[in-house]
């Protein structure tokens, strides 16, 4: 039996005792599990003495190893060091012999990839993405980096408000050599060898700059909120949609023809294929409010002409969280479920709670595959059942 199947064990045979459970001297009380991965899970609890709901996030730390026990350890003092509006708050940690609880702010109202999905022309976006770049640069100003930036990452705490979430990827380290860290789709070209030129012959005995990975994620994920799609699969030169962008970066506005000129030009430095030549978040940022339409009207599009819109170009593709690396498990500090790639906080939530929401998909474009994760964090059908 591998280490992962006994962490399972262990936690199928405590997840019912833990309900209702009192910890911390009996001040929280644990109300209902709101999802599991084979490391630990996520319950709604409440403060006995306020009264108030908070997320509390269990991780398991029998059957650990050393090397393990300080990555999961890592991800908790990164956390307790953040303190900012739109960074999920670690109020607590209450340690036990055998397990850990953290006690966060509470998020009811979902992640925004849940958010894009049932509402893909109601999103704020310059409002919503400048709190994410907010929360990113304050993050980098304290040497410290998500490296798993993405939508399912960002929950709302209530209408057009969010908290930068997830932390198990998080890192004090700018420069590493965890190649594929994150979710695929939200990964540079540099975690995949494809940069160009001789860069990518120093790439194996370099490490890569995580704060310049963080931005182009989060260049993937503005064009994710705009659109409610992402550019391409993988930044590698083997998808077609990449390799045109990377040989023509104009090739952006074909892809999307509804995003604006002056957008266009911001991306191109946020998603500039060299990372030495990204820009820093605080110059994203200064630049992100400059711009004052991200997106045209579709009947006042610029565009060259017709006949340039209708050559024959990849098409964007559909939101979707594609499996991380199979490296990734060696450095993934929330140890959930390694196999299979999960790790995040919305990796919590088991998939089967995701069949309440997958009618939703079929009025929209977002297509996804049998072995597409949509990982999201809460779903419509128990919200009534623990915060209403």
């Amino acid at each position: 039996m591998t280490s992962q199947q006994q962490q399972q064990d262990i936690w199928n045979q405590v997840s019912e005792s833990m309900v209702d459970k009192l910890i911390d001297n009996n001040k929280y009380q644990l109300v209902e599990e709101l999802g599991r991965g084979s490391y630990g899970c996520l319950f709604l609890g409440q403060s006995l003495e306020t009264n108030e709901y908070v997320a509390v996030k269990i991780l398991c730390k029998k059957g650990l190893d050393p090397a393990q026990l300080a990555l999961q350890q890592l991800e908790i003092d990164i956390q307790q060091s953040l303190h900012h509006a739109h960074l999920l708050g670690l109020d607590q940690v209450i340690q036990e012999p055998d397990f850990v609880y953290m006690i966060m702010e509470l998020c009811d109202q979902g992640d925004l990839f849940e958010y894009v999905v049932q509402n893909p022309y109601d999103v704020n976006c310059h409002v919503i993405f400048l709190q994410i770049l907010e929360a990113i640069d304050y993050m980098h100003q304290n040497n410290l980096y998500h490296r798993d930036i993405k939508l399912e990452n960002i929950l709302l705490q209530k209408q057009d408000y969010i908290k930068v979430a997830d932390f198990g990827l998080a890192t004090k380290e700018r420069y590493s050599f965890d190649f594929g860290c994150g979710s695929t789709t939200y990964l540079g070209p540099e975690h995949f060898g494809s940069i160009g030129d001789e860069s990518d012959l120093e790439q194996e005995d370099a490490p890569y700059d995580a704060a310049a990975s963080d931005i182009w994620s989060l260049g993937i994920l503005l064009l994710a909120l705009l659109f409610g799609r992402n550019p391409w699969q993988e930044a590698t030169d083997l998808d077609v949609a990449f390799a045109d962008y990377k040989a023509d970066p104009m090739s952006l506005r074909r892809l999307f023809p509804d995003l604006s000129i002056e957008c266009m030009h911001f991306l191109q430095k946020v998603l500039a294929i060299d990372p030495a030549k990204r820009v820093s978040i605080g110059e994203m940022k200064a630049m992100f409010c400059e711009l004052t339409d991200l997106t045209i009207d579709p009947q006042e599009s610029d565009y060259e002409s017709e006949s340039e819109q209708d050559e024959i170009m990849p098409s964007p593709v559909d939101i979707h969280t594609v499996q991380h690396k199979a490296n990734k498990a060696s450095y993934d500090s929330a140890i959930f479920s390694q196999e299979d790639g999960g790790g995040s906080w919305s990796d919590m939530v088991e998939q089967d709670l995701l069949c309440g929401i997958e009618d939703d998909f079929e009025h929209i474009t977002f297509d996804s595959t049998e072995d597409d994760e949509q990982e999201l964090f809460i779903h419509d059908q128990e919200k009534e059942s623990w915060w209403l």
